[in-house]
């Protein structure tokens, strides 16, 4: 039976309902508000009065009721302030990173790709089961590969990191001749 309907039609009579509805509603409810509407008696706008409390009277006469704040001003942490947007930001001195550059490329760059070559080398070995000889044939070409490296403070703490991650015993004295 629903197959009879058309949209057109459920459209039309949701339509006829719906203003059906709303105007027995505005007559019912609204019917004031709609004749004044009509005849352009417009009330006053007013404000609506504040709804009284019972402790109200308690504070009729309070000194600090002129005061905008109770608590008093607010006032900073310690060891806080407030900046401009001037005088804040992230950059550091030209005249420092002139000076920590080389480190920086020492310790941003060539620390860590040494490391992976290392974990590398170590990880060729365990899998080929790789004695003394082999890691001083494959740490030659580290040690070419990364010249800035040697003599520096960052030497002596990769010589410990290969040290502890050896298979086999090496000394001091053998390391530094490999980084040369």
């Amino acid at each position: 039976m629903l197959h009879y309907f058309t949209w057109q039609a459920f459209l039309v009579a949701a339509l006829i309902l719906t203003i059906t509805w709303y105007a027995v509603v505005i007559l019912l409810f609204y019917r004031k508000e709609l004749n004044d509407f009509i005849s352009g008696n417009r009330p006053p706008a007013m404000q609506p009065e504040p709804l009284t409390h019972a402790w109200d009277e308690d504070f009729d006469n309070d000194p600090l009721a002129d005061e905008e704040n109770l608590i008093g001003k607010p006032v900073m942490p310690e060891g806080m302030s407030r900046l401009s947007m001037s005088q804040f930001g992230f950059a550091p001195n030209v005249k420092e990173t002139a000076i920590q550059d080389d480190h920086r490329d020492t310790a941003l760059g060539l620390i860590p790709d040494v490391l992976e070559e290392l974990k590398r080398i170590f990880h060729i070995l365990d899998t080929e089961h790789g004695d003394k000889e082999d890691f001083i044939s494959l740490f030659g070409l580290v040690s070419s590969k990364y010249p800035k490296i040697r003599n520096t403070a960052n030497q002596q703490a990769l010589n410990d990191y290969i040290r502890e991650n050896l298979a086999f015993e090496i000394s001091n004295e053998e390391l530094d001749k490999l980084w040369i």
